[in-house]
């Protein structure tokens, strides 16, 4: 009675243990945090890619370089020749198989861009790199489907976990036999009886404590899953279910996530003996952390290939290959949750409209995002790299410094990079997005915006006096603005009074314009802060970060089109289904005319202002822009600028805001060009738009027509502009221009590469060649007549005694006159190669005049920095290198 009454009372149970059973199972559904992704690389026909750009976008993507390519995920290149083969991805708008694709890269120019079948293509779009989860924490895992699994990972688990799975019916007798023994021989518990099923009911249902009651309940439920599920489900959660490391708060959960967490690789594309790690993980992660033990994870992943190796899953030479491999997990830095803390936090502001937070937690969304993984790169380098550089050159206390950049595409306002502490990784203060500072010289192209924008009043030739001034303000207080060193300049072209970012220049124009309007001027290029009512804001005492900075500097960069940047472009649910997508927002702040003229006085700020040390180390032949700025007792070192396709700024000062001893262009200049060194730019000039013509000016801002005079520097000019002609240009009548046409030179409209100017020493040497050119043209062209008309000619002074004879006798013979024609024809030539050859000489005497200057600048560069360049003077050489 009493067993009858114990099997009923087990029977019951049982059936509960089956309603619990099928009802969690059934109903689960696994909380997974959204999954972040970069951008894809699309391979496009023309464009302009570095070998090293591409090669650290392969390493984002965990591409092996391989001699021939075999599998997905790999890539070859036999000298300028690139083959890659693609991974299936799912993209926010269409999933794409795997597939390869085949290429040139030369001169950073990508070309002959073909499919597989040897077909041209227009573009060709890689896999996108996972960058890390959001607002993680807790478990994590990637699910994969029994389809997704490696045979070879399902058959070593059986054979090292549970060789009876297949013939078993959730529990082994026979196992639980063998590891008894096992035990008795060791003294100890050394070996579990558990099967597969076993041990996934106790993942999902109970704790780590080992105890009795946990062994039969767990049994009982192992045998009540195989009653309802077959073994591929079984394997297919064991594999989702086991845990196999740790990070922090964050549970590495399942064999999908433990392939990116150590390997960055998707699970199908595993090597045997990485497939071997990760099941002999499962025994213990933490005791055979590969990190933290990697001589005991080695033996632990070598006696799981011996078991592959005696159950015939692996070959003899395939074992004794790959027992010799190390390990060859990922650095434990490259295996962080969110490794760009910077970028991941601008990304949630603009995700938190739209989704909350705990949709983003548990909801296994799909994040698609702007960053460039090679651009994120090597801004997070140059930014550490760079400010342990300058601590140690200029002699400032290690570590004191800190820095934050932002790089934005020029045309979309998609955040490429982001860095907010020289710690990239560091999860703290993102001076990116929070450090709010005084900008300084940075505000400068604002105020001269708005007088460009006045085409009838200004032009980049208008005259600026930079001279002391003193305002006083309502309050009775006293602004007196100076300029680096104390020095004024007296009257200079509004390009040079930026280039040179005289203060003096500025406070005037900025009075002349206006508070208000320049205040208008910065909120038409995005600025959104708060901007102060007072004349020092001309100088910079507003206070932005480096992404609102960023965000005005792009407008500039972008014609005059602002275009909000952005970190978001996609959302989709875990299996891509359904998507959400966010649009750019944009529109024109500012006419692109005027702006064209500004862009042409940030260029001079690269040639000949306070930037110019930047091109020793930048290509030449690229149209750079920018602008340095320095606050007050040297708190902040600012440098913005831009190449025709991204914008980037770069911020360096003290958290306690004390004096760092650097300029924009001693410190955040020296950054700034690091990284854009490194990146692809087209070279050339930007093409000027529709109401520009360049035109030659003189040292006042006259107009040097080249119909009547020659000389000048050849600016860029609004068709609104009302230039006044100098008086020595202006055209002298047309009787007197009829007659002197023919030896009136005029002066020849090159075209000239902006900042170009005239060097008088070259045009007066110029003009005396031509001088004597003309008198030997006019010589033989007076012969020529004489001879036609049959005037007997007198021969020249150096004739007459040698050939008096011949000219008596035979007058009308006049073969020496001949002689001398073809002499005076070669004399010109000769002229014309010396001319030639003095070219030649000059360029190459400034070649090494600037190469020996580079050196000197080179050797100084330790010294005291200042940020304006030399005084400008109107008699001095204009002309830059």
């Amino acid at each position: 009675m009493l067993a009858l009454l114990g099997v009923l009372a087990l029977a019951a149970y049982m059936v509960w243990l089956d309603v619990q059973l099928r009802e969690r199972l059934d109903s689960r559904q696994y909380q997974l945090p959204a999954r972040v992704f970069a951008r894809p690389l699309v391979l496009r026909e023309g464009m302009v890619m570095r070998p090293d750009e591409l090669e650290s976008e392969f390493a984002a993507l965990n591409y092996k370089k391989v001699a021939q390519v075999e599998e997905p995920g790999q890539w070859q290149r036999d000298g300028m020749e690139y083959l890659v083969w693609r991974r299936d991805f799912i993209h926010a708008d269409k999933r794409e198989a795997a597939a390869k694709v085949q290429f040139r890269l030369r001169n950073d120019e990508l070309s002959n861009l073909r499919d597989e079948s040897g077909a041209r293509i227009k573009e060709f779009r890689l896999d996108a790199a996972p960058i890390g989860t959001l607002l993680g924490g807790g478990d994590d895992r990637n699910p994969v489907r029994i389809e997704e699994i490696p045979p070879l990972l399902g058959a070593t688990l059986i054979a090292v976990e549970d060789q009876d799975f297949v013939h078993h019916f959730g529990v082994s007798p026979r196992g639980i036999a063998r590891a008894m023994v096992a035990n008795v021989k060791a003294g100890g518990v050394v070996q579990g009886g558990s099967t597969i099923t076993q041990q996934l009911v106790k993942n999902i249902f109970f704790d780590h404590k080992p105890s009795l009651w946990r062994k039969f309940n767990e049994a009982l439920m192992a045998i009540l899953m195989e009653v309802h599920y077959d073994k591929a489900y079984i394997l297919q959660e064991y594999i989702n279910e086991v845990w196999l490391g740790q990070q922090g708060s964050r549970a590495i959960y399942g064999f999908g996530l433990a392939s990116e967490f150590y390997f960055q690789k998707p699970l199908n594309q595993l090597e045997p003996h990485q497939i071997a790690l990760l099941v002999g993980l499962a025994k213990g992660a933490s005791y055979y952390n590969p990190w933290r033990n990697p001589k005991r994870a080695l033996e632990r992943r070598n006696t799981v290939l011996d078991v592959m190796l005696e159950q015939e899953l692996i070959t003899p030479e395939q074992h004794a290959r790959l027992i010799k491999k190390p390990l060859e997990v990922v650095s434990a830095g490259d295996t962080a949750q969110n490794p760009y803390p910077a970028f991941t936090e601008r990304l949630l502001e603009e995700l938190r409209p739209y989704y909350s937070v705990e949709e983003l937690r548990t909801a296994g969304l799909r994040v698609y995002t702007t960053l460039a993984p090679s651009i994120q790169d090597l801004a997070e380098k140059a930014v550490s790299q760079g400010v342990s550089q300058l601590e140690k050159d200029r002699g400032i206390q290690k570590d004191s410094l800190q820095a934050a950049t932002v790089i934005l595409e020029n045309h979309t306002g998609n955040v490429l990079a982001m860095v907010g502490d020289r710690r990239p990784h560091y999860p703290g203060f993102n001076r990116a997005l929070e450090a709010r500072r005084q900008i300084g010289s940075l505000v400068k192209p604002a105020v001269y915006l708005t007088a460009l924008e006045r085409a009838h009043q200004y032009n980049l030739g208008t005259l600026i006096d930079d001279a002391p001034i003193r305002e006083v303000a309502a309050d009775g207080q006293v602004w007196m603005p100076s300029n680096f060193g104390n020095r004024s300049h007296g009257l200079v072209p509004l390009y040079v009074a930026l280039s040179r970012s005289y203060n003096l220049a500025t406070a005037r124009l900025g009075l002349d314009l206006g508070i208000e309007n320049v205040r208008q001027t910065m909120r038409r290029l995005g600025v959104q802060s708060d901007l102060p009512r007072v004349p020092s804001l001309f100088l910079g005492t507003a206070e932005l970060t480096p992404f609102e900075v960023a965000s005005m500097y792009q407008t500039l960069a972008n014609g005059g089109e602002h275009v909000e940047p952005r970190t978001l472009l996609a959302v989709s649910d875990a299996d891509g289904s359904q998507v959400q997508r966010f649009r750019s927002k944009s529109n024109r702040g500012v006419d692109e005319v005027p702006v064209y003229l500004l862009r042409y006085g940030l260029e001079q700020v690269m040639r000949e202002g306070t930037a110019k040390s930047a091109y020793r180390r930048l290509p030449n032949s690229v149209p750079f822009a920018g602008k340095t700025g320095t606050t007050n007792d040297y708190r902040d070192s600012w440098f913005a600028g831009f190449s025709p396709g991204v914008t980037a700024v770069v911020w360096l000062g003290r958290d306690d805001n004390q004096r760092t001893s650097l300029t924009g262009a001693t410190g955040a200049l020296t950054v700034w060009t690091d990284i854009m060194r490194k990146l692809p730019h087209r070279h050339g000039r930007i093409q000027p738009p529709r109401g520009v013509e360049w035109k030659p000016l003189n040292d006042k801002g006259e107009y040097m027509d080249p119909k009547h005079c020659q000389g000048g520097r050849e600016l860029p000019i609004s068709d609104e502009s009302r230039l006044q002609t100098d008086p020595r240009c202006q055209s002298r009548g047309w009787f007197r221009n009829w007659f002197d046409r023919d030896d009136r030179e005029v002066a020849p409209r090159e075209d000239m590469t902006p900042g170009w100017g005239i060097d008088p020493e070259q045009q007066r040497r110029e003009e005396q060649q031509r001088q004597r050119e003309r008198q030997l043209r006019e010589q033989l062209e007076q012969e020529q007549w004489q001879d036609e008309q049959g005037v007997p000619q007198e021969p020249p002074p150096e004739y007459r005694e040698e050939y008096r004879e011949d000219y008596r006798e035979e007058p009308q013979q006049v073969p020496q006159m001949e002689e001398e024609r073809q002499r005076r024809l070669e004399e010109s030539g000769r002229l014309q190669e010396e001319r030639y050859l003095e070219e030649e000489r000059r360029a190459e005497e400034e070649r090494r005049v600037l190469e020996e200057r580079l050196r000197r600048e080179e050797e100084q560069r330790r010294g005291a920095p200042v940020e304006e360049a030399q005084p400008w003077s109107p008699q001095a050489d204009d002309q830059w290198p």
